[in-house]
């Protein structure tokens, strides 16, 4: 009886170890959605309503999620305050704070904290543009994601189901 508690147990721990998995690497993609979309939201800010970077963070803050909402008005609050920083160096260092409890691939947290290199130097169409390639370079990103993650979920089921018996086999 005993034994028979031990392996439903350790089955039951290799699936959910197997789940736990997938549901990060579904998080990654959802995070990759995110960012996108907050690209997205800067580029209307930037060509219909023209606002100014501090109130098109603000607005954008009020719509976006966390961990992105706190980091956005941190940036309008910072902007306002003037204190002589750029929005790439303000950008960089709230985004990079924001972002580090996100398990995002390296290059794409990159592409996300490069875009503040595009803003405000440009006029509006030029940063409308940059911003579309930004958007173009986390489009890959997501596709490319989007394709892995549907192999990668059979392998880890696969795999923790397979771990799962061996360890039942090697137990009993």
């Amino acid at each position: 009886m005993l034994r028979l508690i031990g392996v439903l147990l350790l089955m039951t721990g290799c699936i959910g170890g197997g789940w736990s998995m997938k549901e990060r690497l579904k998080g990654n993609l959802e995070d990759l959605y995110r960012m996108r979309q907050i690209l997205q939201m800067f580029r209307n800010e930037m060509e219909y309503s023209k606002a100014p970077l501090p109130e098109a963070c603000g607005r954008i803050g009020s719509r976006a999620g966390e961990p992105y909402r706190k980091a956005f008005f941190s940036i309008q609050e910072e902007m306002r305050t003037n204190n002589g920083e750029s929005f790439l160096t303000i950008w960089e260092r709230q985004m990079g704070r924001c972002m580090e409890g996100l398990s995002i691939a390296k290059e794409d947290k990159r592409v996300f904290l490069d875009f503040g290199s595009c803003v405000g130097f440009m006029d509006g169409k030029m940063q409308a543009d940059a911003v579309t390639e930004y958007v173009h370079k986390l489009d890959i990103s997501i596709k490319r994601m989007e394709e892995d993650m549907a192999d990668k979920c059979k392998v880890i089921t696969s795999l923790s189901i397979m771990g799962g018996l061996m360890l039942v086999i090697i137990l009993l």
